[in-house]
């Protein structure tokens, strides 16, 4: 593992398009948000509602990783995001360079040491989201909306189910607030410096945010928060070629430009790219 590879710019792509809801969806903004209901959805200073990017980074990565699950990649099984799971423990001790009753058996791992076995043991989504030791490699803008308007968000009412009767509960009657189906908000997807399977990995959630089987907000088993990525557009910028002079022209232009289109290389055919994303993936676990 080439510790540099983290220390400079080499790849970058650059995804955008619409974010158009298929149905209505619940973000819910917590106790920050004030509001006359009793779950508002997430706002801007403004009262416009958002996205945010946690939020969709979220749902992607969720995303993302049944698919790898599926796909059989490995240590799929390892729960990278439980920092109290054995596996995670015996990984620290060993940075560390600790036994398994904390004493000294080696020495603590380099910068350089640690990065490279995140990428041997980790599930290769942590490596591509990031873990407490690696940046995440994907990142995502805060959604907002493409067309701005007033009163676009909706109330619904909602009940409390006793789960032991399956009836509703007396006197339990709530609402919640909704942003309506069709509204659409914009997309921003950074990757940089991905290797071939974090690519792969990336296509695939792109895939099915393409295609619809996509999710975000609460209340997703009542048919909320669906969700297609329209108009969608690619750019990528390469800096690696092996001549110094058209690294440099390249990384000047990139600079220089004031838009995608001015600092990256378009890419024609979105769907296209995906499919070959996801084909090369394939590749590499079969």
């Amino acid at each position: 593992m080439d510790l540099d590879l983290f220390r400079r710019l080499e790849r970058r792509y650059l995804f955008t398009g619409d974010l158009v809801l298929r149905t209505a969806m619940h973000l819910g903004g917590g106790d920050a948000t004030l509001g006359s209901t009793d779950s508002p959805v997430v706002r801007r200073p403004d009262g416009q509602p958002f996205i945010p990017g946690s939020s969709i980074k979220g749902a992607f990565r969720s995303t993302v990783e049944k698919l790898a699950a599926t796909l059989g990649l490995p240590h799929m099984d390892r729960d990278a995001l439980d920092l109290t799971s054995d596996w995670v423990k015996a990984f620290n001790r060993s940075r560390r360079g600790e036994g398994p009753d904390g004493e000294p058996v080696g020495d603590p791992w380099s910068e350089e040491q640690t990065v490279a076995q995140v990428a041997a043991e980790w599930p290769p989504t942590a490596h591509l989201f990031g873990t407490q030791y690696t940046a995440s490699k994907l990142s995502f803008s805060d959604a907002y909306l493409r067309d701005e308007a007033e009163s676009i968000v909706q109330r619904r009412d909602g009940v409390a189910i006793d789960r032991d009767s399956e009836r509703a509960m007396d006197r339990l009657k709530y609402d919640y607030e909704v942003v309506p189906p069709t509204v659409r908000f914009s997309f921003e997807l950074l990757l940089e410096n991905p290797g071939p399977v974090d690519l792969g990995l990336t296509c695939l959630g792109l895939s099915e945010l393409r295609s619809g089987y996509f999710t975000l907000g609460g209340k997703r088993s009542s048919g909320l928060g669906r969700c297609l990525l329209e108009s969608p557009q690619a750019y990528a910028l390469d800096l690696t070629d092996r001549e110094a002079r058209r690294r440099a022209e390249r990384l000047a232009r990139y600079l220089r430009g004031r838009t995608p289109e001015q600092k990256f290389d378009v890419i024609p055919d979105v769907d296209r790219f995906l499919d070959d994303g996801i084909a090369a993936l394939l590749k590499e676990v079969a």
